[in-house]
């Protein structure tokens, strides 16, 4: 080929590159959320922390994750309280229900430990799950 065919050529392909960049930047950017579409059919645990309330009840983890989008201080560390259904209050945070005995608690509630560590009976799924995991790998 011709060098003075490589530079126009050349400075075609970078064009496109740039343009086709552009696109998937255009739509990545306006699309609605980054959830993903699956969260709308799994169910998670909320828990209200107003004491006079203490509901506890199920939401897809597509409402959970698309109020804390809306919601979030990007100044904290922690996501910002959902309205409780029962109470009307800002004070409602993810929570789990133990296999084990069947309480709903908030995540976390035994500091330093699983976040799914039961603060009634002290079962946690996670635990179960790498101690089920080390033990098929050690063969054991």
């Amino acid at each position: 080929m011709e060098e003075s065919m490589k530079k126009p050529i050349l400075l075609g392909v970078i064009v496109v590159c740039l343009v086709l960049a552009g696109v998937i930047t255009f739509k990545v950017r306006s699309s609605k959320t980054g959830i993903p579409e699956h969260f709308e059919k799994e169910m998670i645990w909320v828990k209200c922390r107003n004491p006079d309330c203490e509901a506890t009840y199920q939401i897809t983890k597509k409402d959970y994750y698309e109020y804390i989008e809306a919601h979030a201080d990007p100044r904290m560390l922690a996501p910002p309280p959902l309205v409780c259904e029962k109470c009307g209050e800002e004070s409602v945070y993810r929570a789990v229900k133990c296999e084990k005995c069947g309480l709903v608690f908030e995540i976390g509630s035994v500091p330093g430990d699983f976040e799914d560590r039961c603060p009634e009976c002290g079962y946690s799924t996670i635990e179960k799950k790498r101690k089920e995991r080390a033990a098929r790998r050690s063969g054991g």
